[in-house]
C-alpha cells in the first residue's frame, strides 16, 4: 500500500468516526456552498505595508476630509455567481459598538472582468462614514480605526452576515482575504 492510499484511507476514517455531531471537529453537517466577497487590488496591498497598520485603507485627520473615501475592490466568489442581490456596507465607530447602515451596492455593480469571478468597486465617502457615525474627526485618537463590514444578500434570500466571516490568519493572503470586515485607519 502506497502513502497516497494510506492518507486517503486515513482521511475517509476519521471523517466519519465523529458519530455525535457536538464532536465533529471539521463540524461538517453544518457546510454549506458559501458565497463571499474577496478583498482585491490595492487594499490587499495596503494590508501588507506596514505603515497601514493591518487598515485597508487610512485617512489623516488632519487632512482635508471631505477629499477623502474608503476603498476597496472585491470579488464576489460563489458557485452561482449571478446569485448576488446587494452588498450592504455598515461602519462601526469601536470593533463592539453599534453598527451603522453607510451604503448598498447593488449585485449589478459586481461586473465580470478579466478573472474568473465578478469585481466592484466600493467607495464611501468619509464625510459619511463620519455622518453615520456621528461623530467627529477630530476626537478621533491617533491610529486608531473605523469598523466597515458587509452582509450579502443573495437572490434566494440568504443573507450572509459579516459576523458569519472571520477574518483569520488561515485566509490572510493575497489570494484570499474576506473583504466583510475592515479597517479604516485614522492618522494625524
Amino acid at each position: 500500500m502506497n502513502k497516497f492510499t494510506f492518507i486517503i484511507l486515513s482521511s475517509l476514517f476519521l471523517l466519519t468516526a465523529c458519530e455525535d455531531p457536538d464532536l465533529d471537529p471539521f463540524q461538517l453537517q453544518n457546510l454549506t456552498k458559501a458565497s463571499i466577497i474577496a478583498l482585491r487590488g490595492q487594499a490587499v496591498d495596503n494590508l501588507n505595508d506596514r505603515t497601514f497598520l493591518g487598515s485597508v485603507d487610512r485617512f489623516s485627520k488632519s487632512g482635508n476630509l471631505s477629499a477623502e473615501t474608503f476603498e476597496f475592490d472585491a470579488d464576489f466568489l460563489s458557485d452561482d455567481i449571478n446569485s448576488l442581490t446587494q452588498v450592504d456596507i455598515f461602519a462601526r465607530a469601536t470593533e463592539n459598538g453599534e453598527r451603522k447602515p453607510l451604503v448598498t451596492v447593488a449585485g449589478s455593480e459586481f461586473k465580470a472582468g478579466s478573472g474568473r469571478y465578478p469585481r466592484a468597486s466600493i467607495s464611501i465617502p468619509l464625510t459619511s462614514i463620519l455622518s453615520a457615525l456621528g461623530i467627529n474627526a477630530a476626537d478621533l485618537p491617533n491610529n486608531s480605526y473605523l469598523f466597515i463590514e458587509s452582509d450579502l444578500t443573495l437572490t434566494d434570500g440568504t443573507i450572509v452576515p459579516a459576523s458569519a466571516i472571520v477574518n483569520s490568519s488561515l485566509f490572510e493572503s493575497a489570494i484570499f482575504y474576506p473583504a466583510h470586515n475592515l479597517r479604516y485607519l485614522v492618522t494625524e
